[in-house]
């Protein structure tokens, strides 16, 4: 499962003595770097990189041919220079990759033991053992209004008596800008955290830590709205950064409780409940598009009349109220058509629920990945960095208006552990039975702040894609994808390379419809 797209063995010239023990490669952030296996070296020794204003882009840095232990290794890089600006440090954020330990084998997936590179972690010197290779993440981000162009610096790897090497880096500034506000809906449900942190509910450190994870969400893009405490203020922090929908209620799976009803004081209290909702949130706006009731997830066939049910107690309450149906037979759309505003469907299942015909009623329409079905592209350890950035992709393909996650912190009996990453293991992979990395796109670091992931950056960078495609097709361009870029929901290009240049395409279309100078 592993590729690289670029490895470049830096040169002597900059160095600090004359043959330091290492070397330096660069690789995409769409490729995952195995540890345990030699670089086959390639040609240059310039991180290429472009990206709009209010974007983040990354790529990696790899530290190989290593001929002897390294220790307190540091990597540095400079401002970013151009013609008519620079990009400041403060804006460059550096994270050597951990690896996770698979140890459980799935048999709905193609998994395997083994490690795999996923946490990024914020260490400000590492170590690596002789024979072994260690990429760092190298993420850039671009302020609003920077003047577009070519910006260039410097990234410097050093370790203790060993001496140092430098890549240079080049970053294309595109003449627009990307939303601060995503043009497609996420969702994702963040679980509480005190068992692991040891806060009380309630306490100021706990509001503090969940501030700084969904502060972590929004910058990728991802909206923590699943289950956000609905306190006037916290949604309006969050919709400061980015949010675009939120869960005013979720109505339970009554198979996962054996039972076959709700109880009339269960639907008494939702009904007050969602009335204070509409009291509250609707002269602000928020009921028009943005808040939402969850109904019985993924729900069995015979308690589709369940789901029914539900969906007009919510109207009853008010019809401003949408209400979101996640399913997981692709034949419950059509029977349960008329009585779902919007339809949460798998990315695999996609075409067999015909959920396009609904879409043409007017119907909303939002994709997930799971754990069913297993097939890609999806979210586990062992799959390709690529799937989590092709997913933006596929949700403008398909003309979808969201994207829904689980869960981005289910960590399973890490927390009964407290157990963080490191550079080698400290996490246990299957948190949800036997898939690898379901239910967790962050990790716990230290005094209740999070730590992000090569899948959360990639699925961040394709949620960011599909604002170039946005912004092109409201420029009246041709906002088409090509079908060697994603031909169906399932069938799409495992080549970086053809992404990088189509994007960079899109871009250049994007300038043009703008008026602005091309290069």
């Amino acid at each position: 499962m592993f590729a690289v797209l670029l490895c470049a063995i830096a040169p002597c010239a900059g160095c600090k003595g004359s043959h330091p023990p290492f070397s330096l490669g660069i690789a995409s952030s769409m490729v995952k770097v195995p540890y345990d296996r030699p670089f086959v070296p390639d040609t240059p020794d310039t991180a290429k990189i472009s990206a709009a204003g209010g974007e983040y882009e990354s790529f990696q840095v790899v530290i190989c041919g290593v001929t002897q232990a390294l220790s307190g290794i540091r990597v540095h890089v400079t401002e970013l220079h151009g013609e008519k600006g620079q990009i400041s440090r403060e804006n460059i954020v550096v994270n050597p990759v951990g690896y996770i330990q698979t140890t459980a084998v799935s048999e709905a997936y193609p998994s395997s033991a083994g490690w795999w590179p996923d946490p990024l972690l914020r260490m400000d010197q590492f170590q690596v053992a002789a024979g072994e290779v260690q990429p760092v993440w190298v993420t850039v981000y671009v302020p609003r209004g920077t003047p577009s162009g070519s910006y260039r610096g410097r990234v410097r790897v050093s370790a203790k008596g060993s001496g140092w090497r430098e890549i240079q880096l080049d970053l294309r500034v595109w003449g627009f800008d990307i939303p601060q506000k995503p043009s497609l809906k996420t969702l994702t449900w963040v679980s509480p955290m005190d068992d692991f942190y040891g806060y009380e509910k309630g306490s100021p450190r706990e509001i503090e830590t969940h501030k700084r994870y969904y502060d972590l969400l929004l910058r990728h893009r991802l909206g923590p709205g699943g289950n956000l405490e609905l306190s006037d203020e916290m949604i309006q922090y969050c919709m400061d950064r980015g949010l675009n929908s939120f869960l005013l209620a979720v109505i339970p799976n009554l198979k996962r409780r054996n039972s076959d009803s709700y109880s009339e004081q269960y639907k008494a209290a939702l009904t007050e409940k969602l009335a204070g909702c509409v009291e509250r949130f609707g002269p602000r706006g928020w009921l028009d598009g943005m808040a939402y009731v969850y109904n019985y997830d993924e729900v069995d066939r015979d308690h589709w009349p369940l789901a029914k049910e539900m969906y007009r107690l919510v109207k009853k309450v008010s019809p401003q109220l949408r209400v979101i149906q996640c399913l997981n037979i692709p034949e419950g759309v059509e029977a349960l058509a008329g009585y779902a505003d919007t339809w949460d469907v798998y990315v695999a299942q996609y075409e067999k629920t015909g959920v396009g015909k609904r879409a043409a009623q007017g119907d909303e329409v939002w994709l997930a990945v799971c754990c069913y079905p297993a097939v890609r592209p999806n979210l586990f350890l062992e799959y390709p960095a690529l799937d989590a950035r092709i997913l933006g992709w596929i949700c403008w393909f398909t003309g979808v208006s969201g994207f829904e996650y689980w869960s981005p912190n289910h960590w399973g009996k890490n927390r009964e552990n407290k157990s963080s990453p490191g550079l080698r293991g400290g996490w246990i992979a299957n948190t949800f039975r036997n898939y690898n990395g379901d239910g967790y796109l962050v990790y716990p670091g230290a005094d209740g702040s999070p730590l992000g992931s090569v899948r959360l950056a990639n699925l961040r960078d394709g949620f960011e894609d599909y604002e170039y495609l946005r912004l092109l097709k409201d420029l009246k361009g041709e906002a088409r994808i090509p079908s060697d870029v994603v031909s169906s929901p399932t069938e799409y290009s495992d080549d970086p390379g053809l992404i990088y240049k189509t994007r960079a395409l899109i871009a250049r279309e994007i300038e043009s419809l703008q008026g602005g100078k091309t290069d």
